[in-house]
C-alpha cells in the first residue's frame, strides 16, 4: 500500500533518513498534485515558474520570523525557558541579510557587497587552488579517505577563514558551531533538545566572532575584513555591530556548508549513479563549469526556502494563501520540473537550459554564489585531472545529515586511486 503525500511530508520534516537520502519521488508526486500543495501550517510551491514568482515578488517576506506560522506552531510545545531560547534564536536570524526585507535588506546587502565584489572573488582563484592542493597533499597514496572530514569541508572553510582573517586552526570548532546554526532552518524545532543545542551553538559562534572582531578594530587585517569593519558605525549607511555579526555568521555558515554539500553530493551522485558522466568530465574538463550548474540543479544541497506571505501575497497559482503563513519554495522539486527542464529527473552534464534555482532567485539570490561556483569548479577540475579513477569505498547506502533544508552527505569514504600527473 502506497504512503500518502501527507504521511511522507510528516516523515520528511521529521528528518526521515530515507526521505532525505531520496526525496525525489515525493517531489514528483507533489508536482503532479499541482504547483501548490497545502500541508499543515505550510504552503509548498513545487513548480518552477511559480517558485520564481514567489522568490522575486516584493510581496514575499523572509520566513524565519516570530511573525510567521512556523514560529507560532512550535512555540507552545515548549516550557518557558525553551520558549525564550527559541525567541532569541528567531530574533538573531531576523538580523541576517536573508532574514530582512525591503530597505533594510537593500542596506545590508549593499554594505556587504562593498567587500564581496566580483573583482575580489576573482582574485581568490589562485588561493583556492593552493588550499585544494595543500589539503590533497597528505592524502595522496592513501588507500581510502573520508572525503568530507579529511578533505572537502576544509577547502571552503579555510577560504572563508582566511578572507575574514580568522585563525584556520580553529576550523573544527567553528565547523561544529556552524553546523548547529545551519540546523535552525532545517531541524524539527518542536523538539526541546534541538532548540537547546542550536541555541548553544548559535550564541557560542556569535560570542566568538564578536570577541575576535573587537580585537581586530584598528589592527592590521585582510582587505575583506577591513572593508567590513570600515562599513561599521552608527549612521544610516553603516553596519551596527549586531548587523555585522549577524551578516558574518551567515557568511561563515552558508559559505562553507553549501559548497561542501554541493561538491560531496555531486561526487556521490557521479560515483554511484552516473559513472559515465564522471568519465566524460575527466575526458572533457571544459564541460565542468556547465556541469556544476547541472549538478546544482540535480543534486544541489538547498531543498526549500521558507518565506512568509505578506499582506499583498494573497494567492499563488490560483491558491489562496493566508497572511503571514509559511510558504516553502521547494527548489529541489522546482529544479526537476519537466515543464521547465526536459527529462528533469535525469542528470546530463552537457545540458543547456533555463537557469536553476539552486542559489535562489530575485533580491535574496545567494550573495556568495560566485565564490561557491568557483570553489566547486576548482575542486572538480582538480579531482578529475589528478584522480580520474576515484571510486566509492563502500557499497553501503550513503547516510545523509538530519537536515531537511540543506541536504548533504554525512560521510563519504572514497578510494582516490592512482594519481595522474
Amino acid at each position: 500500500m502506497s504512503t500518502s503525500i501527507d504521511e511522507r511530508l510528516t516523515a520528511f520534516f521529521r528528518a526521515d533518513q530515507g526521505l532525505i537520502a531520496d526525496p525525489f519521488e515525493l517531489y514528483r508526486d507533489l508536482r503532479e498534485a499541482g504547483p501548490v500543495y497545502q500541508w499543515q501550517d505550510r504552503t509548498l510551491v513545487t513548480h518552477y515558474e511559480p517558485s520564481r514568482q514567489v522568490l522575486s515578488t516584493p510581496a514575499t517576506l523572509q520566513g524565519l520570523s516570530v511573525r510567521g506560522s512556523r514560529y507560532r506552531k512550535v512555540i507552545d510545545a515548549h516550557e518557558e525557558e525553551d520558549k525564550q531560547r527559541l525567541l532569541e534564536l528567531f530574533e538573531v536570524f531576523e538580523k541576517r541579510i536573508s532574514g530582512v526585507d525591503g530597505e533594510q535588506h537593500k542596506r545590508l546587502r549593499r554594505l556587504s557587497q562593498r567587500a564581496f565584489t566580483p573583482r575580489f572573488v576573482n582574485q581568490m582563484q589562485s588561493d583556492i587552488q593552493a588550499i585544494i592542493d595543500e589539503m590533497l597533499e597528505p592524502l595522496t597514496g592513501q588507500s581510502e579517505i573520508e572525503f568530507i572530514g579529511q578533505f572537502m569541508y576544509h577547502v571552503p572553510l579555510i577560504v572563508l577563514l582566511e578572507m575574514y582573517d580568522l585563525p584556520r586552526e580553529n576550523r573544527e570548532q567553528i565547523r561544529g558551531w556552524a553546523g548547529g546554526v545551519g540546523r535552525l532552518i532545517g531541524a524539527d524545532l518542536s523538539v526541546a533538545a534541538n532548540v537547546r543545542e542550536i541555541h548553544r551553538d548559535v550564541f557560542a559562534l556569535r560570542t566568538y566572532l564578536t570577541e575576535f572582531f573587537d580585537r581586530k578594530r584598528g589592527a592590521e587585517t585582510t582587505p575583506l575584513l577591513a572593508a567590513l569593519l570600515d562599513a561599521e558605525g552608527d549612521d544610516a549607511d553603516k553596519f551596527v555591530q549586531d548587523d555585522m555579526i549577524a551578516v558574518l555568521t551567515q557568511m561563515v555558515v552558508a559559505g562553507h556548508e553549501t559548497t561542501t554539500h554541493l561538491v560531496t553530493n555531486s561526487v556521490a551522485t557521479l560515483m554511484r549513479d552516473r559513472r559515465d558522466q564522471w568519465e566524460l568530465l575527466c575526458e572533457k574538463p571544459e564541460l565542468i563549469p556547465a556541469a556544476v550548474e547541472e549538478l546544482l540543479r540535480f543534486c544541489g544541497p538547498v531543498q526549500y526556502l521558507d518565506k512568509l506571505s505578506g499582506s499583498e501575497l494573497t494567492e499563488i497559482a490560483g491558491v489562496e494563501i493566508p497572511e503571514m503563513s509559511t510558504v516553502s519554495v521547494f527548489v529541489g522539486a522546482a529544479n526537476r520540473d519537466e515543464l521547465a527542464f526536459d527529462d528533469g529527473d535525469s542528470l546530463d552534464v552537457t545540458r543547456t537550459s533555463k537557469p536553476h534555482l539552486g542559489f535562489g532567485f530575485g533580491p535574496h539570490h545567494c550573495l556568495g554564489a560566485a565564490l561557491a561556483r568557483m570553489e566547486a569548479i576548482a575542486v572538480l577540475t582538480t579531482l578529475t585531472r589528478r584522480f580520474p579513477d576515484m571510486t566509492l569505498a563502500s557499497t553501503e547506502p550513503i547516510a545523509y545529515n538530519a537536515n531537511t533544508l540543506l541536504r548533504g552527505v554525512a560521510s563519504l569514504p572514497v578510494r582516490l586511486g592512482a594519481e595522474r600527473h
